[in-house]
Parts: C-alpha cells; structure tokens; sequence
C-alpha cells in the first residue's frame, strides 16, 4: 500500500498563523521533511504543548544544498507507504524554497500528493501593496550576477506594455537591497515600490515611495530580515 506526500503550508512569523488542516495534517505525518529540525520542530512543541498535536515525526532534512539527492529518499519513502510531510521554514515549499524536486518525483511516480494551503509572503505583501491589478508577475530572487538580473527585470518590464495595471514582485536579501534596488532603476527607470519586511512579525514594515526615495533611505538605513518588494508602473503623482 502506497504512502503519501502532504505539502504543508507553514507561517511566515506570527507561529498563529497555522491553518487548523495544517494542525490536523502534521499529526498523521511519520516524517517530516524540513529545511532545518529546529525551525519545524518548534513549531511542532509549541503545538504538543497546547494539546492540538499528539504524535512526534521524524525529522529530515531537505534543503537547497542536498534536495537533488534527498528527493528520491521522498519518493522512496512514501512508495513504501509512509505519511511524508513537506515543509519549509516559512510559507509554502517551492516558492522560493525547495521541495518542487520532492513534489515532481513523487507526481512522477504516479503516487498520490496533497497540498494543505497556508499564508505566503507574496500573497500577504500583494495585498499589503495596495497598488491595485489582478495581474502580477512573480521573479523570486534577482540573480546576483548584473547582467542576468538586468535580463529577467528587462523580461518582466515588457508586461506592462500589455498589462500597465500589473505588479511584479520579487523577494530580496537584506544584504543585496541597495543593489536590487540599482538594478531595478537602471532597468525600469522609476516605478512605484513597496518594500513589506518581516511580514507578520514583531518589527513588520511597509515603506512605499518610488525607486530613488527607496534607494535614498535604504542609503543610510540599516535592513534586516526577509523581504518581498512589489513594483507597479505607475507613478506615486
């Protein structure tokens, strides 16, 4: 009898954030399959501790440094009939964070895979952006060569030649801000941004303002953790 994958959404900071299916699903899983044990695990406690989780998984580890080779353990393990879930530290897995690879494989292998939605960054910094648009195209991560990021930012200016109403949004590293920020300037000019950091959690922030008021205050502004940058062609006239 075949197992099966459950793809667990996971908060993105406020740990109250957990989804009541989320809750029900972990406590049926055999393995975890976790980015880090000690991110899943304490939310994993926190739930024991308030009575809404009964059973203790075992944990491994999946990352993007080992997921080529840990993929086909997942596969592996579910064919043989256990209840595998996937998380990631935070949000969903494979958006911007491994597990497609897992997913893929064990679709692939014609065994049966559920995804058990939760909160994302993206959707909560759309939203938070307030810049209007049902259309939105999704970068991840710039890549941190110039020439590659200014081709994917020239690839994604052209929607709004179609499509001025669109947002695109991007994840950034704290440390690469300013340079993301450059690249986005030299590439689209100035646009309207909105910069969400830390979402849902205890220093959450929202800085709107267009491409070199972004730049001028991260310029002497220190910047520390995740953040979701949502870019829109109109002007903040």
């Amino acid at each position: 009898m075949s197992g099966i994958l459950y793809v667990i959404g996971t908060p993105i900071g406020n740990l109250g954030d957990i989804t009541l299916r989320a809750l029900e699903t972990l406590d049926k899983v055999e393995v975890l399959v976790c980015e880090d044990s000690r991110v899943a695990s304490r939310l994993v406690n926190l739930y024991r501790e308030k009575g809404l989780l009964h059973t203790t998984p075992r944990y491994l580890a999946y990352n993007e440094f080992n997921e080529s080779r840990m993929a086909p353990e997942v596969v592996r393990l579910v064919s043989e009939g256990h209840v595998v879930g996937l998380v990631t530290d935070a949000g969903m897995p494979a958006l911007s964070d491994p597990g497609y690879r897992a997913i893929r494989g064990v679709l692939d292998a014609r065994l049966p895979v559920q995804i058990v939605p939760g909160v994302t960054a993206l959707t909560t910094a759309l939203v938070w952006s307030a810049l209007g648009g049902e259309v939105f195209t999704y970068l991840g991560f710039l890549p941190k060569t110039s020439g590659k990021a200014d081709r994917l930012l020239a690839t994604a200016l052209r929607i709004w030649e179609d499509v001025p109403s669109a947002r695109i949004a991007l994840c950034v590293s704290p440390h690469r801000l300013l340079k993301d920020l450059e690249a986005i300037s030299r590439v689209m000019g100035e646009v309207r941004c909105t910069l969400c950091r830390e979402l849902t959690k205890m220093h959450e922030e929202r800085v709107e303002g267009t491409t070199s008021q972004l730049l001028q205050h991260y310029a002497t502004a220190g910047v520390k953790g995740e953040i979701v940058l949502v870019l829109a062609k109109e002007s903040l006239d």
